[in-house]
């Protein structure tokens, strides 16, 4: 079945980052995602998700056979020892194939392959079905990221709203083929890497495994054959990115006895979260950073490191006293739901948050530690909002918290909330209160055991009309998976079965009430039926009397360019009329026919930075309605981005290091936005004669080293490096003057080096980028041998390799021709880069050596290179 068989229910699904906003970790065996295909669309392997895209690999041709391409790009490009290439990758009898091939290709020996969804996802569920190779060499993964500059099919554009994160759904070794490795990445505002582990599971290779992974605002749960196998707590910046299902050549020595070798991929779905009471509904008022009715006191900067509500525009203090304020148009009195969009991913944030609602009834403070709380809508409760009344949120930092304080949107919906402490709440039956199992604004909750108990909701309606009704579900391993829950409205009485979805709003349906009490919902089960039942809180959301068809088209759609060439920046902004429909929510924004916004944006432009200059550019924009049903597009708008002249920076902070017949070149990165790279000339002549080198989202790069060849000795060498931008522009020099120097360096893969005790590969960089070694064992030791041409004096050089969880007292012991004498160096700050050991007198020949053991008897020993320099 064709990968766009499934995409209409996107459309349906209004895709919001409050889809998930409460959601909380559960036991591992509270709910298990077991993929099941019914003979029509698959169901969904965990509550609270729908199919949204799908490709089940039945092939384009009529023999079944072919590749998506309008769904799928080929990965291209060379990657650790193979080439890819999409002859390696096919369809046919149902399956996707992915060869790794003994074949010459562009400098690698062996060529691979994979493919790349022309989609882009954000939250939500992700799932394959795989069987893996398991002779020696390869590396298998499915994961998300951005397109890549190495793509050379994939669009030009690659801006903020891609290649945020990488989330590994798998990556599996084939010579350790039960090793499941769950990790993820990010890269704003840097590369922050490798957070998860490895599951030891089933043999990827002895038949077809299903790997899943759930992404929520703030954690990521990995999924092995229905089991939960790991939850990471930290999810990293949310962004639209693609899905990569890819085999590489990656371990040697490659097992050759069965090339090629294929792994087979029965199909790749992705489900998006269902409505569960966050997203916007008709009415909602949102109040965005920069817009009427926000203020701040203090000092406040723009930031562009996480993602805010509508866009990258978000706002951040680090100023004691600063506070930022939203103040809504209220036309309507009545209760409103209150939510603030948390834009914060990072550790810096503030760990209390402390937003002040001022309503009818006084004002109320909810902490928030905006750390945890993850990418997305923060309810801060239901209140009672009049015109006129100067009602709103203000935030400000607590003192007993810190950090830096974020702040970007506000959102106030039109809400009747019943919570379980509220008049409209009432029993029958022996209920209890919980404060360990906790709801809706983490207060706690009710819980019965008796057949014969029941929960009743009664609101008081202030209009007839149609209703979005949703119930909290607080979850716990002890809970009934019989509950229900029945909805008295207009028309009668309707049962919904609890579905499973917990500690979050689950969408119970839209119903018709007349004005007033005489509506209700209530949770109850059927006698006999073991397991608690628990009650919370629901609500019900006001939503217009609308018809079965998709709103119109906006109109007036058009696009301003605003280029700066000194940063390298263009920033495209999207203009355009509002819908005259009631029912309508917001809109989505597609540059060249794809979709850029992850969720409707409620007003009528949207802004795009770092464009790529010179190019023609398509936007259109669709409508979309409170039942997630979607317009046709918009006229399209051509836009082009103006031309780029302007040359970057000279790179600053250029130093440069002698060594045994080549010079190491360090430098700070440029900061324009279209940094492409850099070009490296030596005495005149382009080193980097393939392209430049570094990236503008690997800044480690120029901190960690880069080394021109093949330098004579003894003899100064003019070295410099200049900027290249994405336009081709290159700076003025940044220049050096170097004399490399016979001396003796070694390494972690030379002879000269040897370890002693247990030792790991690590993904810490050392020198020149190259791998480290790592030991948690007290005892391990790793030394350093030169063989040294001359006796005399040398300057002996670590390069320490850095990070958190290493020893704050490597102890470094120089054996010399006088002695031995010992350094302590700590390893979790001050490194990556070479420490000076002292200068000793050696031997010529073997005699001496470095030694290094783990002083401080806790933390990770990390080992890269020492050199021995011939003293002046």
């Amino acid at each position: 079945r064709p990968a766009r068989a499934w995409c209409a229910l996107a459309a349906g699904i209004a895709l919001t980052a409050a889809a998930l906003s409460a959601a909380a970790p559960e036991p591992a065996t509270a709910t298990e995602p077991a993929a099941t295909d019914t003979g029509g669309e698959p169901a969904a392997p965990l509550p609270g998700y729908e199919l949204a895209w799908a490709d089940e690999f039945d092939g384009v041709n009529p023999d079944g056979t072919g590749l998506n391409t309008d769904d799928w790009y080929y990965r291209e490009g060379e990657k650790v020892i193979c080439s890819n290439s999409p002859d390696n990758v096919t369809v046919s009898g149902g399956l996707l194939h992915i060869a790794l091939k003994r074949e010459d290709r562009n400098g690698m020996p062996y060529t691979c392959g994979g493919v790349i969804s022309t989609e882009w996802f954000g939250y939500g569920y992700y799932e394959t079905r795989a069987q893996l190779w398991g002779d020696q060499g390869f590396h298998s993964a499915m994961w998300t990221t951005g397109l890549g500059d190495s793509m050379p099919d994939a669009p030009l554009y690659k801006g903020p709203n891609n290649r945020v994160n990488e989330i590994d759904g798998f990556e599996i070794d084939s010579h350790a083929p039960d090793r499941v490795q769950h990790h993820s990445h990010w890269f704003v505002p840097q590369h922050i890497g490798n957070q998860g582990g490895v599951y030891v599971g089933p043999d990827s290779s002895d038949g077809y495994h299903t790997y899943g992974f759930e992404w929520l605002p703030n954690e990521i749960r990995w999924y092995v054959d229905g089991v939960l196998a790991r939850v990471q707590p930290y999810a990293g910046p949310h962004g639209l990115q693609s899905i990569w299902l890819t085999t590489l050549g990656y371990t040697a020595p490659v097992d050759e006895s069965n090339l090629p070798g294929v792994t087979t991929w029965d199909y790749f779905r992705y489900y998006a979260p269902a409505d569960d009471g966050n997203r916007a509904a008709p009415g909602s008022i949102v109040v965005d950073n920069g817009e009427p009715g926000y203020a701040e006191t203090g000092g406040w900067e723009d930031t562009g490191e996480a993602f805010g509500y509508q866009d990258r525009e978000t706002r951040r203090s680090t100023e004691s006293g600063a506070t930022a304020a939203w103040t809504p148009e209220v036309d309507h009195a009545g209760e409103y739901e209150v939510f603030v969009w948390n834009p914060s991913f990072l550790a810096t944030g503030h760990t209390a948050a402390r937003y002040t609602v001022t309503h009818a009834g006084g004002t109320t403070d909810v902490v928030v530690d905006q750390r945890t709380a993850g990418q997305r809508w923060v309810s801060l409760g239901s209140y009672e909002l009049t015109p006129g009344g100067g009602h709103g949120v203000r935030v400000a930092g607590d003192p007993a918290g810190a950090g830096t304080l974020r702040a970007d949107a506000a959102r106030f919906t039109p809400a009747v909330v019943v919570d379980d402490a509220d008049p409209g709440y009432s029993e029958t039956g022996t209920w209890a209160g919980s404060s360990t199992v906790t709801g809706w604004l983490k207060t706690g909750t009710r819980y019965a055991s008796g057949s014969s108990s029941t929960a009743r909701w009664t609101p008081v309606l202030p209009a007839t009309t149609t209703y979005d009704v949703y119930a909290w579900t607080p979850g716990n391993p002890l809970n009934t998976g019989a509950a229900r829950f029945t909805v008295a409205h207009a028309g009668g009485t309707t049962e919904v079965p609890a579905d499973g979805v917990v500690d979050r709003w689950t969408h119970l349906g839209r119903f018709s009430f007349a004005a007033g009490t005489g509506g209700y919902v209530e949770l109850g089960k059927d006698y006999g039926v073991t397991g608690f039942l628990r009650a919370d809180a629901v609500k019900f959301v006001p939503v217009p009397t609308a018809d079965d068809t998709a709103p119109p088209a906006p109109a007036g759609v058009n696009g301003t360019v605003n280029a700066i060439p000194a940063t390298g920046d263009a920033v495209l902004t999207w203009h355009w009329r509002r819908v005259n429909d009631p029912d309508v929510v917001g809109y989505h924004v597609y540059l060249d026919g794809q979709r850029v916004t992850w969720q409707p944006v409620q007003r009528s432009w949207f802004r795009m930075r770092e464009m790529l200059a010179g190019q023609r550019y398509e936007i259109t924009v669709t409508a979309v309605d409170s039942a997630g049903r979607e317009s046709a597009p918009s006229r399209p708008a051509p836009v082009r981005i103006p031309v780029d002249t302007r040359a970057p920076a000279a790179p600053t902070g250029l130093a440069g290091e002698a060594a045994n017949g080549r010079a190491i070149l360090y430098w700070s990165q440029n900061a324009e936005v279209d940094l492409l790279g850099y070009n490296v000339y030596a005495d005149g002549e382009l080193v980097n004669t393939k392209g430049p080198v570094g990236h503008i989202a690997d800044p480690s790069f120029t901190r960690l080293g880069f080394p021109v060849e093949d330098l004579a000795n003894n003899q100064p060498h003019q070295l410099e490096v200049r900027a290249v931008d994405l336009s081709g522009n290159e700076s003025a020099p940044a220049a050096v003057s170097v004399t490399p120097l016979p001396m003796s360096i070694v390494g972690i893969t030379d002879s000269g080096y040897s370890e002693q005790g247990t030792w790991t590969a690590s993904s810490v960089a050392g020198w020149l980028r190259s791998s480290t070694r790592t030991s948690n064992v007290t005892t391990a030791t790793a030394t350093w041998r030169p063989d040294l041409p001359t006796a005399g004096g040398y300057d002996v050089y670590a390069w320490v390799p850095n990070h958190t969880n290493s020893t704050t007292a490597a102890r470094y012991t120089v054996t010399h021709a006088g002695g031995q004498n010992a350094v302590d160096v700590d390893q979790t700050t001050g490194g990556n880069q070479w420490i000076l050991l002292g200068r000793y007198d050696f031997a010529a020949g073997t005699a001496g050596d470095v030694t290094v053991s783990n002083a401080a008897g806790r933390g990770y020993l990390r080992t890269s290179a020492v050199k021995f320099v011939p003293a002046p």
